[in-house]
């Protein structure tokens, strides 16, 4: 893959920026700030960004089929009125632990969302993942205690996973007719490393992208598990990856500076900024998810 220098995006920085998402239709780039607790769509063309304020900590973003955001909120799925800034939670997903929250959220080919959760206190085992058809959820894995990711190569049937807190990546088959997972095996183990794997995305020739937290860096892995490429940051906790741009080769890569810890922070400037980067490879726009009716899509400018 050979050296890749990454670019800072002018104006976006956040406490942790999270779940980078482009949508090809509008050529926008969708992320949030979680602790910030804001929603984000930046537009590259006029360097403009737009955010909108959430009563919790958003995991996630995805938008419906009429193009309004849908975000992965403390209870669930909830739809974002860009107008009013108001959300209404439309599936619910884990209300019975009210010490959980959703996290990282995708969308496949055929419009489901999958969303894992994670515990307030990142308590062992009490998180899962879970696939959402429409305005159902289902409890796919479970026994978590970070679900970050996944990331889907459905033209192979594969599902990436990762549990941030163990430091692992698991795949799985997937069923794209149906949704349905097994064969699960360990794909990447870097507990031992002392970093931990979090957002994930695979590129056209299969490989997969994780952003490893307290690397300082982004990997490039091929399928059987072994490193193909690294690209490198000036911050220490990259959080996640999209593929995005006019023709899917820019990558998108999110950063925290909420998760630095604090006696370095002064020394990463740069810290809670969203990089951009040409790694020579190009990936997929998000699809849009399937569910959710538009009852507050009236008016919006999509």
């Amino acid at each position: 893959m050979g050296d890749v220098a990454v670019e800072v995006v002018p104006g976006l920085r956040a406490e942790h920026a999270e779940g980078p998402l482009w949508d090809a239709a509008t050529a926008r780039l969708w992320w949030v700030d979680i602790v910030g607790r804001e929603v984000h769509c930046y537009d590259p063309l006029a360097s403009d960004d737009t955010s909108w304020s959430t009563v919790g900590e958003p995991g996630g973003v995805v938008l419906a089929a009429t193009g309004d955001p849908v975000v992965a909120s403390p209870e669930g799925l909830a739809l974002l009125d860009r107008t009013t800034g108001m959300v209404d939670l439309r599936v619910p997903i884990e209300r019975e632990r009210g010490e959980n929250r959703a996290n990282d959220a995708k969308v496949d080919q055929r419009g489901r969302v999958w969303v894992g959760t994670m515990a307030l206190d990142k308590r062992p085992r009490n998180a899962a993942l879970y696939r959402v058809d429409r305005d159902t959820a289902t409890r796919v894995v479970d026994g978590l205690t970070i679900s970050n990711g996944p990331a889907l190569d459905e033209s192979r049937g594969r599902l990436y996973l990762a549990d941030t807190a163990v430091g692992i990546v698991d795949l799985f088959d997937l069923d794209g007719e149906t949704g349905a997972l097994s064969g699960r095996r360990r794909f990447l183990d870097v507990h031992d490393a002392g970093v931990w794997p979090d957002g994930m995305t695979v590129d056209g020739e299969g490989m997969v992208w994780v952003a490893l937290g307290r690397a300082g860096a982004v990997h490039r892995y091929r399928d059987d598990g072994s490193l193909d490429g690294v690209v490198e940051l000036p911050t220490t906790n990259p959080t996640s990856v999209a593929f995005g741009g006019p023709d899917g080769g820019d990558l998108y890569i999110t950063t925290s500076w909420f998760d630095v810890e604090p006696e370095s922070r002064a020394a990463q400037p740069l810290a809670g900024h969203i990089f951009r980067c040409r790694p020579g490879v190009a990936g997929t726009p998000s699809p849009r998810y399937a569910g959710v009716p538009p009852a507050l899509a009236k008016g919006v400018d999509r």
